[in-house]
């Protein structure tokens, strides 16, 4: 079983173009066994969204909660990483994101970061709750993804495009 902690912060949004609404996205991260070892480094980009903007490209992310633990026990790393290629898996995590609820997300997720190792490479996958809209990768070589500021900016690249979900 995948040990992490909760890590739920209120961020404030940022002023520049942004993912989705002014609310923010409510994530979901899910380490692969094979990326357990990254876990601090998305707790880190959390905190350093938090102190300043971070800014991928044209995008600046917009956090509200990201979530690395409590979770929903059917919202695995097999679940969200089978969602990439399969169809009926992302049916189903779409489902799972949008209607989770708790005293901290009353709206659902909007949003799962799923990352792997996969032959030296780190790969986030930025998917969308929203059955309609592509799944997003962002890859880095492992030596690279020891850099922090590396790591944020392929992180911001996997959810920065995601839309805020309205309401189901």
């Amino acid at each position: 079983m995948l040990r992490h902690t909760i890590l739920a912060l209120g961020l404030a949004g940022a002023s520049a173009a942004q993912a989705g609404s002014t609310d923010g996205l409510n994530i979901a991260a899910i380490a692969d066994e094979t990326a357990l070892p990254y876990v601090g480094a998305v707790r880190q980009f959390v905190a350093d969204h938090a102190a300043s903007e971070i800014r991928c490209g044209e995008y600046s992310l917009n956090l509200q909660n990201v979530y690395t633990a409590n979770l929903p026990p059917q919202l695995t790393s097999e679940l969200a990483l089978g969602a990439v290629k399969d169809k009926a898996r992302r049916k189903t995590l779409s489902k799972v994101l949008t209607g989770f609820r708790d005293k901290t997300v009353e709206r659902g997720f909007d949003a799962a970061l799923a990352y792997e190792v996969k032959a030296g490479t780190l790969r986030l996958y930025g998917i969308s709750g929203a059955m309609g809209e592509k799944v997003v990768v962002s890859t880095l070589p492992v030596d690279a993804a020891r850099d922090q500021k590396k790591f944020n900016v392929a992180a911001c690249k996997a959810l920065a495009s995601l839309p805020v979900l309205a309401e189901p």
